[in-house]
């Protein structure tokens, strides 16, 4: 069955997983974890016995409602003891905390030595795809576990005409910029059901793309690259010197802010995109999820 790609179907949006209305998430200061949540995000914390790190990661990247990739989740921890307690407990963490937990246990499997990483990165792919379709936000994760399980990269420091605006980058990064914001767009501010990028994502990608390039001609238009292109242009912007990716990252969210709700989805693609970069996110962006406590 050949891979596609959906803004929206098939897949819900994760603000009605806690019961919010979709796109109205984003817009409640997120509420700290209540004592349920705190007890099954300690005992998550103490799930690190052999396989279980791996059951855990594979459930928090679960389809709600797919069959088929909790078919290929339970076949991938076939042997864990855990591994159907740890998706339970995962289920009881809120939406908004599930990121947060995704990056406490990525840290601790790409610990792990690279045969296993590699083997895990085979498992999440093969979960990921088990339902013929891998949805936007799921393709910005897969990356994200890719890109933890290589290593840190070297930061570019840059020199001192570097340190200017984004607008004075080169053409190619610039070009970078447009074609990753246009896949972001496919969920920033929110998904569009009936298109791949709706008028709100394509206003808020014209607002980013003017902000990096200045009085610089023929901006370009929102284009969403093919998934080769999108690795392709991620790799130039992995080369941004450090001092410029917190000012993408802050325009993102700037331009995502005047008067548009950003929903769950929206800010979870920012979330990811800032990973991807290793950068922090914007305050305002970091307001949308639950910071899990460490359990140690």
């Amino acid at each position: 069955m050949p891979l596609a790609e959906g803004a929206a179907a098939g897949r819900p949006a994760r603000a009605e997983w806690q019961g919010l209305p979709a796109g109205r998430a984003a817009n409640l200061a997120p509420r700290l974890l209540d004592e349920v949540e705190l007890k099954a995000w300690a005992r998550l914390r103490r799930m690190r016995g052999p396989g279980e790190q791996r059951a855990l990661l594979l459930a928090l990247l679960l389809t709600p409602g797919s069959a088929r990739e909790r078919q290929a989740f339970v076949e991938e921890c076939h042997g864990v003891m855990t591994a159907e307690g740890g998706r339970r407990l995962v289920q009881t963490l809120p939406a908004a905390a599930r990121l947060s937990a995704l990056e406490a246990v990525l840290a601790q499997c790409a610990e792990s030595p690279l045969a296993e990483r590699q083997a895990l990165l085979m498992a999440v792919r093969r979960v990921m795809c088990a339902d013929g379709r891998v949805r936007p936000l799921d393709r910005l994760a897969l990356l994200l576990v890719r890109h933890r399980f290589n290593g840190p990269a070297p930061l570019h420091r840059g020199g001192a005409r570097d340190a200017g605006e984004l607008a004075g980058l080169p053409l190619a990064m610039r070009q970078a910029i447009a074609g990753l914001s246009a896949y972001l767009a496919r969920l920033v501010p929110a998904a569009d059901p009936h298109a791949v990028v709706g008028a709100a994502g394509a206003a808020w990608h014209r607002a980013v793309v003017l902000s990096v390039w200045g009085p610089a001609p023929h901006p370009p238009a929102c284009q969403v690259p093919a998934p080769d292109a999108l690795v392709k242009g991620l790799r130039t912007l992995q080369t941004l010197d450090w001092m410029r990716r917190p000012m993408l990252a802050r325009a993102w969210v700037e331009a995502a802010q005047p008067g548009v709700d950003l929903s769950l989805d929206g800010a979870e693609a920012l979330r990811l995109a800032c990973g991807l970069l290793d950068t922090p996110m914007p305050p305002e962006l970091a307001r949308h999820f639950n910071q899990l406590p460490d359990h140690g």
